[in-house]
């Protein structure tokens, strides 16, 4: 069955050879679930937990989080059921708040108190059985009599989830790949998991610090790396000859391993094509085959090793042996302190950066590797040593108007093992796709063999990225850094104190906005500022961005997204040329993107929030597909009007009156006094009066007091509050109480009704025409002045049109053919001119 534009027709292929996609189908009266285990005996409290299993006296269960940074570990909900089911477990089903409290404790001692991004995690609940007409049943057959759903509710998706920074659930694809959690009866003991069939080689062995296993069936990639989760340990990475020569001797060793290869953790992504460790370890280390890797495409590649130590890639699903591996290190060394630095500067030319300063040397420069070691020592520096992505980052904001790829101070020694000319460890790299490639040939013996340059460009979208080069067969220029001078004066700091005020980075002008925000409520407040989401298109801008996030310490969101479409695009209308994805990303086909304080990006449903979002601001108005229909009335006086969503607001924070007085001026203006439903709405507000802070304390909100509560007005009950502290008295308010919300916090306090340190915000409904404000007595004075200005501006024109058509009449006589100069003259050198024409006309008449 084709898919794209012939969706639906039927094809025929040759069985034998082509490869498709495949769907199945069951009988409606065969579960799609498994089926919930027999009913047991309430286990006891007085049952112990197996290691590594967490309780409480009250529960009379134990509980396990099975998690893992890399996306591959993670799940789909039936991988994960059925992984809980070989552990002697079922999936997390929760029957009352203390079961769930207790969950949500066992999860904070694993990830901390709060957590800046939503962290979700597979619970038994599901209605995969269609013979359950759709009700949710949870997998160990626990009866279904509490639940926790956060405000959003599919009907479509069949498995829940739970999330660790609120303990809501959400309803979520099955397919979707998660942690999850597992339950066990107190006083049972755990299963071990059965290992695939196959042999394998005599249990663990060590070299060095690590441990090493041999599994000699075969098993996908993925099904490999899984395996390996198992035992608490990953594919192999390897990251010296003196490892590599380790392995090849121990599967040389094994009856069957001659000819074989064996996969390692080494891997790209689809679409992306650079190679990372499935452990995370840094890529200092490779020995390729001659001839290897294959030129990059958009196919996910996986690299295996053989007993002669020559690597190749290969498709991922191809069955192999397999390497595992984990470091036994129980310690960690502690971190050595920062030692304080005084103020310096850089000289002339130089860039400065975390206590280092930093040149690039063009076209002009261009030298071999071993030589411009030689130029930046003359220089005073070395080549520049790149140690984080925040110095990747900012040597990326150099590369602007670079030509050439750059030498940087990594290079290779005669055995392929990658480190910094300058005496240090290697712990950060940013190889491009296909990299490193190996330029000494196959047995390394040429010394030296490889030096990294950073491509300047060509393609754009891997400018800063790394790629190895032959070190003295080819010139390019190159990149220095040197230490900063004491006896200099600190270069200005690119960001300001504050990034609540607009900052230019590379050209572009970006708006920070620290409030909590779901993706639409920060694009339309971005709008609210005249500016939209940010959109990056190129490694600059990404560049500056890392560093901008960096500094603020949380993530925030961008205006990349995707509504289950085929493409990402930047709001609908742009085309995506450059990407950052954080590696494994993106994990669905539908939601929207943010940025990670790492200045990765992942994604996250729509509908969840961030506390910051990045404004990229725009004299032009951003027209996309969510602008909301209506108008907002025309500007006049102290009335800007401000779109945000279906309604209008006016900010009159400089003229400070009483709380009435203020709820006239809003009827006077067809609106109303200041009504806040949501936290989006509120979070709007507050970015737009926080600057006002030292001219008004806060605005005034149009609440009232109805009975015992409170109501913004007949219409509308309060379901959304902010209030600066929970015990607000309300049973001591009166209908003469007065509220506002603070400039400073955008918290919410009762207050006098006489007091004159608060503005006015107004709001009203966008409206299908534009139209003036009604004006008030207050705007007298402004109205006259336009008014006049106007009665001006007619009267001249009126004159001007009376003066060209007497000449105009004139023209036709004997001066028919007569022209003035016509240059450009002012407006009362012209009507001079249109005077005397008239009278030399007249004139002629007389005669």
């Amino acid at each position: 069955m084709a898919m794209g534009s012939a969706t639906g027709l039927w094809e025929v292929k040759e069985c034998a050879s082509s490869k498709a996609k495949f769907i199945c189908r069951q009988n409606q009266d065969t579960s799609l679930s498994p089926e919930p285990p027999a009913p047991q005996p309430t286990p006891s409290l007085s049952g112990a937990c197996p290691s590594g299993w967490k309780s409480n006296s009250n529960l009379r269960y134990c509980y396990k989080v099975f998690h893992s940074s890399q996306l591959e570990q993670k799940l789909s909900w039936l991988q994960a059921h059925l992984t809980c089911r070989r552990h002697g477990a079922n999936l997390l089903s929760i029957s009352s708040p203390e079961e769930e409290h207790f969950v949500l404790q066992v999860l904070h001692e694993a990830f901390g108190e709060s957590e800046d991004e939503q962290h979700w995690f597979w619970i038994g609940l599901n209605r995969r059985n269609p013979m359950d007409n759709g009700s949710w049943k949870w997998s160990d057959g626990v009866a279904f009599t509490y639940q926790n759903f956060g405000r959003y509710y599919y009907n479509v998706r069949q498995c829940a989830a739970a999330d660790l920074g609120t303990m809501t659930w959400l309803a979520m694809h099955c397919d979707s790949e998660l942690d999850w959690i597992c339950k066990i009866p107190r006083g049972t003991v755990e299963a071990e998991p059965e290992e695939s069939e196959g042999s394998t080689s005599p249990e663990w062995v060590g070299f060095q610090e690590a441990e090493y296993r041999l599994f000699d069936h075969r098993s996908t990639w993925d099904q490999a790396r899984r395996i390996c989760s198992w035992f608490d340990s990953s594919l192999a990475s390897v990251h010296s000859a003196e490892e590599e020569a380790f392995l090849a001797n121990t599967l040389s060793k094994m009856s069957k391993a001659h000819g074989d290869n064996w996969w390692l953790g080494l891997h790209t992504y689809e679409n992306d094509g650079r190679f990372h460790w499935s452990d995370h370890s840094v890529l200092n280390y490779v020995s390729w085959a001659l001839g290897r890797p294959h030129p990059v495409s958009r196919d996910r590649r996986c690299i295996h090793m053989s007993a002669n130590k020559d690597w190749a890639d290969q498709k991922c699903h191809s069955d192999l042996p397999y390497i595992c591996k984990r470091v036994n290190v129980t310690g960690t060394i502690p971190p050595t302190p920062s030692i304080p630095h005084p103020p310096a500067g850089c000289h002339d030319g130089w860039s400065s950066f975390q206590h280092k300063c930093f040149r690039t040397f063009d076209q002009s420069h261009r030298l071999t590797w071993s030589a411009t070691k030689l130029k930046c020592e003359t220089q005073g520096g070395v080549p520049a040593v790149v140690s984080n992505h925040l110095e990747q980052a900012f040597v990326t904001t150099l590369l602007k108007n670079a030509s050439v790829d750059l030498w940087v101070g990594l290079t290779s020694d005669s055995k392929g093992h990658f480190q910094w000319a300058k005496p240090g460890l290697l712990s950060y790299t940013n190889w491009a796709p296909g990299e490193p490639l190996d330029n000494s040939g196959p047995h390394h013996n040429r010394t030296p063999g490889n030096c990294a340059v950073m491509i300047h460009g060509n393609p754009q979208k891997n400018t800063g990225m790394w790629a190895s080069r032959a070190c003295e067969m080819e010139s390019n220029g190159f990149i220095c850094q040197r230490q900063q001078d004491s006896g200099l004066p600190p270069a200005p700091v690119l960001f300001p104190a504050s990034l609540s005020t607009p900052v230019e980075l590379g050209g572009v002008t970006y708006r920070v906005v620290e409030k909590r925000l779901d993706w639409i409520g920060a694009l339309h407040l971005c709008e609210s500022l005249n500016g939209t989401l940010a959109m990056l298109k190129d490694p600059y801008q990404q560049a500056y961005l890392t560093l901008l996030i960096n500094r603020l310490h949380r993530p925030a969101w961008i205006g990349l997204y995707n509504y289950g479409g085929r493409k990402f695009t930047w709001l609908g209308e742009e085309e995506v040329t450059y990407t950052n994805w954080k590696y494994g990303e993106p994990h669905q086909t539908a939601g929207c993107v943010h940025m990670t304080t790492t200045g990765q990006w992942t994604m996250n449903s729509c509908d969840d929030k961030l506390d910051a979002a990045i404004c990229q601001m725009s004299d032009d108005p951003v027209l996309h597909d969510w602008v909301f229909p209506g108008q907002c009335p025309h500007s006049l006086g102290e009335w800007a009007w401000v779109p945000f969503r279906h309604n209008c607001y006016a900010f009159n924070l400089q003229s400070l009156r009483l709380q009435q007085d203020a709820r006239t001026s809003c009827k006077k203006v067809g609106a109303e006094l200041l009504s806040i439903l949501d936290e989006t709405e509120n979070g709007f507000v507050w970015e737009h009066i926080q600057s006002y802070a030292e001219q008004a304390h806060g605005a005034w909100l149009g609440i009232s007091v109805k009975g015992r509560g409170l109501v913004w007005t007949e219409d509308t009950e309060m379901s959304y509050t902010n209030w600066e502290t929970h015990d607000v008295a309300f049973s001591v308010l009166s209908p003469n109480s007065c509220f506002w919300i603070q400039s400073n916090s955008g918290l919410w306090k009762p207050g006098s009704c006489r007091n004159r340190t608060h503005g006015v915000i107004c709001k009203r409904p966008r409206s299908a025409e534009t139209a003036a404000v009604t004006m008030d007595s207050d705007h007298l004075p402004t109205l006259i002045v336009v008014i006049v200005t106007s009665l001006v501006l007619l009267v001249l024109i009126v004159g001007i049109l009376y003066f060209y058509r007497r000449r105009t009449i004139g023209s036709r006589g004997s001066y028919e053919g007569a022209r003035y100069s016509r240059t450009n003259s002012n407006l009362a050198e012209q009507i001079e001119k249109n005077i005397l024409v008239s009278d030399m006309e007249l004139n002629e008449q007389a005669e």
